[in-house]
């Protein structure tokens, strides 16, 4: 099988890609383009990169994409900046990786699903969880013996917390904590049941953020489902994850654990059964959580079947953020707007 000659763009977490690539056979970072001095100075530099990473580096994406033959790109840059290379890539037949969150607002991410939709090429959103085992086969109990799922659980806590001047808290740009963060985790609620339909929720700035930190919220589904989470920046590093979500269905429950939303233990139990089934996976590891989300990639670049996750998903994650961050301020119930 012919390698996948990728190409990188932005090596913030776009270096976590290059190191998660070397562990995926028949693919390979060809090259990657960076245009900040300082951070490659802080990887050792131009050259020592280079080598170390067997690839070639490019100070403008369009003259990367130009200059190599690439059959796919991961565009690892910020919100504000990914419409100009969306159009570079797509203009060029190139088929693109792009990193979460979609959108800094509900308005912007519908515009980029439009010129996403505008190729005839795979666009993949960078949600790496619901590509992980544990997940994926959580997906095909709710398809089979569980049945649906009616009402769940979920947790995504972390000790981080960007400082207030931050590119985090841009309203033109990642547009806050919630949803640069947790769009991992209100993906993941939606892959599981279907379609968000409303949001009510609790929070605010714990930490001193321009914006809201964290959340307690219900989201309504279109299917009947409901769930309830947690999110934000208020952990502790040394103790987040654990217990990541429990889901309830038409014929049992099942309970996703593991350690920084990195599944690795399914627990699932139809509700005459005598005793529950555990299920064991592979995690990833942190910095490479990306793995199984770029396999499925790279599969459907090869094969032209569909990508594991839309460019509409992107927008629905985005939209339950934006919700979510309105219902905090207003008090209200918000519409998901998507």
């Amino acid at each position: 099988m012919t390698p996948i000659r990728l190409g990188v763009v932005g090596l913030g977490l776009g270096q976590w890609i290059v190191e998660t690539v070397k562990k995926i056979e028949d693919a390979h970072v060809v090259a990657a383009a960076e245009n900040m001095p300082a951070r490659l100075d802080s990887m050792g530099g131009y050259r020592a990169y280079e080598k170390e990473n067997d690839l070639r580096l490019y100070e403008d994406a369009d003259q990367m994409m130009d200059a190599e033959s690439l059959d796919a790109v991961a565009l690892a840059v910020t919100p504000k900046h990914r419409r100009a290379l969306i159009e570079s890539a797509g203009n060029r037949g190139i088929p693109m990786l792009i990193e979460k969150p979609w959108a800094g607002t509900v308005e912007s991410g519908r515009a980029l699903v439009d010129l996403c939709n505008s190729f005839d090429l795979p666009c993949q959103v960078e949600f790496p969880i619901r590509c992980m085992p544990a997940m994926v086969r959580l997906r095909e109990l709710l398809k089979g013996p569980l049945g649906n799922g009616w009402m769940a659980n979920g947790n995504l806590m972390v000790g981080w917390c960007p400082p207030p001047e931050s590119k985090h808290w841009d309203p033109e740009n990642h547009n806050g904590l919630i949803n640069e963060c947790y769009v991992h985790l209100f993906d993941t609620l939606a892959f599981l049941l279907g379609k968000p339909k409303s949001v009510f929720s609790f929070g605010g700035s714990f930490r001193g953020s321009p914006m809201p930190d964290a959340a307690a919220a219900v989201i309504e589904f279109e299917s009947g489902a409901s769930a309830s989470l947690t999110c934000g920046g208020i952990g502790a590093a040394c103790a987040d994850g654990g217990h990541l979500l429990d889901i309830w269905t038409e014929n049992g429950l099942a309970r996703i654990t593991g350690t920084q939303w990195l599944p690795d233990t399914l627990e699932w139990a139809l509700r005459e059964a005598k005793e529950s089934t555990v299920e064991t996976f592979q995690a990833p590891e942190r910095t490479t959580l990306m793995e199984y989300n770029m396999r499925a990639f790279f599969n459907a670049v090869r094969s032209g079947t569909p990508v594991a996750a839309t460019p509409e998903d992107g927008l629905i994650a985005t939209a339950v953020a934006m919700a979510i961050q309105e219902s905090i301020i207003t008090g209200n119930r918000v519409a998901v707007d998507c």
